[in-house]
């Protein structure tokens, strides 16, 4: 299905808003909001359990848990730019809790003891996912149907297989890829003048 201009709509703009502008319409009531934020940062919060050798079951005791926590007490968190950190810090806590309780919990503490490098480095990807989704919210219909196609796939598509899709022509995408791809990155180190996209992020599509 390709992304049409009628995605890009009031609903999908709160989707790619900023952590604050999501944080403010939850904290207002919005039940689209606290959707968006659970979809945005819930992969991440579920991811963390997991890492450490929980099962599904327990892994979504603290998921819930984190987040009845975040809706209780979002309105106090002062720097709304670090939801995500806040988030990770919660979901460490809870995860703690849990490993408590487990006949294994001493393993499993010294193993989240060991994995702060871990935590980081999750703390970083969601928060470039994040600039991400929030510049891909900035750039028009067509850039953002051809980027989408070309790297939020779940399988990796073929210039013919995007062109077909697109309506382009194939000698067409390398050329529109670029361009797009180049406003994209003007988006992203406007908003984030340290950012920089790792080698992998510059490749997808077989040629």
């Amino acid at each position: 299905m390709v992304l049409s201009e009628s995605l890009l709509s009031e609903d999908l703009n709160l989707a790619y808003s900023t952590d604050p502008d999501l944080v403010q319409a939850c904290l207002k009531g919005n039940e689209t909001a606290w959707k968006t934020l659970v979809e945005r940062y819930g992969q991440l919060v579920y991811s963390i359990p997991r890492r450490y050798g929980f099962s599904p079951v327990e892994a979504d005791q603290v998921f819930q848990k984190v987040f009845t926590i975040l809706l209780r007490q979002l309105s106090t968190l002062r720097d709304q730019t670090h939801l995500v950190g806040w988030l990770v810090t919660i979901t460490h806590h809870e995860t703690r809790q849990v490993a408590r309780r487990k006949p294994v919990s001493i393993q499993l503490s010294e193993s989240i003891e060991k994995s702060e490098t871990y935590l980081i480095e999750q703390v970083d990807f969601w928060e470039r996912q994040r600039l991400v989704t929030q510049a891909l919210g900035q750039l028009e219909a067509p850039c953002v149907e051809l980027l989408t196609a070309l790297f939020l796939e779940p399988e990796k598509l073929s210039s013919e297989k995007i062109a077909t899709r697109l309506g382009a022509v194939v000698g067409s995408i390398g050329p529109a890829r670029a361009r797009c791809f180049k406003k994209l990155e003007t988006l992203l180190i406007a908003m984030d003048g340290d950012f920089h996209f790792w080698d992998q992020d510059k490749n997808g599509i077989d040629e």
